[in-house]
């Protein structure tokens, strides 16, 4: 074999190794680029990234204050006033108290003078009463309320129960006092149906449903404050149906619970 047999031979050599390498240089850059892509991909099938997905939104909401549900019932006291609401408010709200607006709601004297030495003596002698409301209402941020002439749809044959008209819609609930500050029921649709597979019990409501002398005492918590309405988002814990005379036909948590 001459010289320049030997230098062709060579040359093709170094040729084919040199292919080699670049075929393998890009068989390993498409992998690194499969495992960027998967490591990047966060979203489902249907191309939403996580942060949209029903349970990503329903994580971000649990970032809310939650009721204890094993609280007794016997601890809520009773919502007899708009300037308890008021107060629940106030405590939900986290904001600073503006004590001169919350005394104009609680005291006909503090509203009407326009005398302002007596009103500011009016507020010296209010505020001490108003910080311990909203203290009460931040250490126990529950209570329940008695909602007269609650609506019962006719008994449903195939869910076995009756769909209850007080959590339809945008309820809110509000008493005369201080008729700006209201409750609204967070979670109404977890308490819109009461389950009554009992044939029993469930013709007995009928009756009384279908008379209009239905009642409930609906038990909640404080859970947040809207800021551009002054209305307590109110979390239902327990709801208890009742006859006029106060005696239970039945009771449920949310989800039927």
């Amino acid at each position: 074999m001459n010289k320049t047999t030997s230098l062709l031979i060579w040359a093709l050599l170094l040729s084919l190794a040199a292919c080699g390498k670049q075929e393998a240089d890009r068989a390993s850059g498409a992998n690194a680029g499969e495992k960027a892509a998967e490591h990047s991909y966060i979203g489902g099938p249907d191309g939403r990234s996580e942060d949209d997905t029903p349970v990503a939104a329903e994580q971000a909401a649990s970032g809310l204050p939650q009721p204890d549900m094993k609280k007794p019932l016997s601890s809520y006291p009773e919502l007899q006033s708009g300037q308890q609401i008021m107060f629940l408010y106030v405590a939900a709200s986290k904001l600073p108290p503006d004590y001169p607006k919350l005394a104009e709601w609680i005291s006909d004297d503090y509203r009407m003078t326009s005398d302002n030495f007596r009103k500011n003596d009016l507020l010296s002698a209010l505020k001490p009463q108003m910080e311990q409301k909203i203290k009460q209402a931040e250490a126990n941020p529950y209570a329940w309320m008695q909602v007269d002439g609650v609506s019962l749809e006719p008994y449903d044959f195939e869910r076995k129960g009756f769909s209850v008209g007080e959590f339809a819609g945008n309820q809110e609930r509000y008493f005369y006092d201080v008729s700006q500050y209201r409750l609204r029921w967070a979670n109404a649709d977890q308490v819109q149906f009461v389950s009554v597979p009992d044939e029993a019990k469930a013709r007995e409501i009928e009756t009384l449903r279908s008379q209009y002398v239905v009642k409930a005492k609906v038990y909640f918590f404080a859970q947040s404050a809207d800021l551009n309405s002054r209305i307590v988002q109110a979390y239902v814990t327990h709801v208890v149906i009742t006859d006029q005379s106060g005696r239970m036909l039945v009771e449920y948590g949310p989800q039927g619970g």
